[in-house]
């Protein structure tokens, strides 16, 4: 702070209207009236702020204040006028001396001083009385020479002609590339996180995962839905489908994360409204360097993504920020998340922009198996359909039973198994026939009617387990028994 304002002090005499006030020996400098009024004005704005807009509107009153200093021929006016800021600052702020120093010396170096012969306070007063004389026209400002940026990374096709096509690398064959993202979808319960920690599992161990071999290594399982008792059961089943134990899992790579009732969000909106990473994201991809996984699986993105999922432009710079962890591990990244109302009704499993099918290079949709009409569902049945493969052809569909905590692979019936079951089929449906005839419930053989044979036999219990439209069928057009 300049040293001419006294460490206290009081409103100097010399703004007072009334010169008698002054003593008789001092000479009351001339300060205009609109200066004066705008002393006051500010006063009275600071004792009607509160205190926490106080430091706002005395950061304005200084810069205002100061402006009229700089144009003051009067040395003694213009400190006046600087030791009023001082005391507007001191007075009616209860800011601190450091404070009012540092609003003050900003106020001052934000006026236009123009050049000269400056004296320590006001530049323009290095002749006090006097008019102050006409700067030099400043010459032009060079305009800035434009940076040059680095070129564009073009990539070094030069020795292509003697080199080997590279070969594109898989996580699971035709199903989920290498250094890439893979969306996994489907509704809420219906086994995503199960069948992803049976993928994760398989990598470690290096086993089939529903009729296919994952590339063996490291794997790394992200829950942020369950907690770890969820996970330990699960796990103990994918235990006894391999007939190994925990610690061959551990030895093989597995590592098992739960965020449920943590922090688990690995990316959130700025204010600019661009994607950023957090902290998780940072603890993942450190993990991910260090681990080297051939498979990282993320339940589910509604934990772990901050954004909009119906923006296409945040959507993509999230995937983005999935890939560069997939990059990291040379692996791949499963996420798994959850279709809207119209996703489910359309069968395509998205929530959300389209930018979810398009940013991803794979992804794959479980969805529950709709019974043929008359047939009972069973809900132990789900259907993994394959809906995007950037790098190939799409894998066929795969038909799943839930059995032992697992869904694995539904099993093809030989021709003597399919014979046999059949068969079974209907002797169920004749029974059931025979025994609504003796109760003298009618049924019929149009499916249009509302007593269809089918339909009425599927609320039994024998019926449950078969499909007694094909077996009316069979019967109804099998070749009469001749005697």
């Amino acid at each position: 702070m300049n040293s001419r304002i006294p460490v206290d002090l009081s409103i100097p005499k010399v703004l007072s209207r009334d010169a008698a006030s002054a003593n008789d020996d001092e000479t009351v400098p001339e300060i205009p009236v609109e200066v004066y009024d705008k002393i006051n004005y500010w006063r009275d704005k600071l004792n009607q702020t509160t205190k926490l807009n106080k430091r706002a509107v005395y950061e304005r009153a200084a810069a205002d204040l100061f402006l009229e200093a700089e144009y003051e021929r009067d040395l003694r006016a213009a400190l006046a006028i600087t030791d009023a800021v001082y005391v507007l600052g001191r007075d009616h702020t209860a800011l601190s001396d450091d404070d009012i120093q540092y609003i003050m010396d900003g106020a001052k170096g934000k006026a236009e001083w123009p050049s000269g012969n400056p004296l320590d306070d006001f530049p323009l007063l290095r002749d006090a009385g006097e008019p102050p004389k006409e700067s030099p026209t400043p010459a032009p400002t060079p305009e800035p020479t434009p940076e040059k940026l680095p070129p564009l990374p073009f990539i070094n096709m030069s020795n292509w002609d003697n080199e080997p096509v590279p070969k594109q690398e898989w996580a699971v064959l035709d199903r989920i590339p290498l250094g890439q993202t893979a969306l996994f979808t489907g509704e809420g319960g219906y086994g995503k996180s199960t069948i992803l920690e049976h993928l994760c599992a398989a990598h470690a161990l290096g086993r089939d995962w529903l009729g296919s071999l994952p590339e063996p290594g490291p794997a790394i399982f992200l829950e942020a839905e369950d907690g770890e008792k969820p996970i330990h059961r699960r796990l103990a089943a994918i235990a006894r489908l391999y007939g190994v134990t925990f610690q061959e899992m551990i030895d093989g790579g597995l590592h098992l994360v739960s965020l449920f009732g943590d922090d688990t969000v690995l990316a959130g909106v700025s204010r600019s409204g661009k994607i950023e990473p957090t902290s998780r994201y940072a603890q993942l991809l450190q993990a991910a360097g260090d681990i080297k996984p051939k498979m990282i699986g993320i339940a589910s993105s509604a934990n772990v993504f901050a954004g909009s999922e119906n923006d296409r432009a945040q959507t993509q710079q999230f995937v983005n920020l999935l890939n560069r962890v997939a990059m990291v591990a040379h692996g791949s990244i499963v996420l798994i998340s959850h279709p809207s109302l119209t996703g489910i009704k359309d069968d395509t499993g998205l929530s959300g922009s389209t930018q979810w099918h398009n940013a991803v290079r794979a992804r794959f949709y479980i969805k529950s198996i709709n019974p043929e009409p008359g047939e009972q569902p069973d809900d132990d049945l789900r259907e993994l359909i394959f809906k995007k493969n950037q790098y190939g052809r799409k894998s066929a569909a795969i038909v799943l039973r839930y059995h032992d905590g697992l869904f694995l692979p539904e099993k093809s019936m030989s021709g003597l198994d399919k014979v046999a079951h059949d068969t079974k089929a209907d002797e169920t449906f004749l029974d059931l026939l025979q025994r609504f005839v003796g109760e003298g419930r009618n049924v019929s053989h149009h499916p249009t009617s509302k007593t269809y044979a089918p339909t009425a036999f599927a609320a039994e219990t024998e019926a449950k387990k078969h499909q007694l439209r094909k077996a009316g069928f069979r019967i109804r057009h099998a070749p009469p028994v001749r005697s």
